[in-house]
């Protein structure tokens, strides 16, 4: 194991994600969140959600994520002193009365110590 690789073993990626719609009277709320293994190179796929690490030094973090919005990709950064990454907060409402509808897709990248949240 390299040390970069072994520095970062005792860490996680998490993604959570919250998708919410309400349309014409009912409402359609999904939550949850996946754990990814921070390894260099590696490329990792759960729920239809992908992270691929695409390098990985002593501080941060560079990687892209891929969606069924996101197919080309979103590439950012995270690291220890930036630990937190929003890679789409997205609200949208409109209409009225019983043609109300309202959507919102939030999803975000965190840096966990392992044991933190129960992994």
């Amino acid at each position: 194991m390299s040390n970069i690789n072994k520095k970062w073993s005792e860490y996680i990626l998490r993604l959570e994600r919250e998708t919410n719609e309400y349309k014409y009277g009912s409402w359609y709320d999904h939550y949850w969140n996946e754990v990814y293994e921070i390894k260099d190179g590696s490329d990792s796929t759960s729920r239809g959600e992908r992270i691929k690490i695409d390098e990985l030094t002593e501080n941060e973090i560079k990687f892209t994520f891929f969606d069924e919005e996101a197919q080309g990709g979103i590439e950012d950064v995270i690291s220890l002193e930036n630990p937190r990454v929003c890679l789409r907060g997205r609200s949208e409402r409109g209409g009225c009365n019983e043609y109300a509808w309202s959507r919102s897709d939030h999803v975000i990248l965190m840096i966990e110590k392992k044991g933190e949240m129960g992994e």
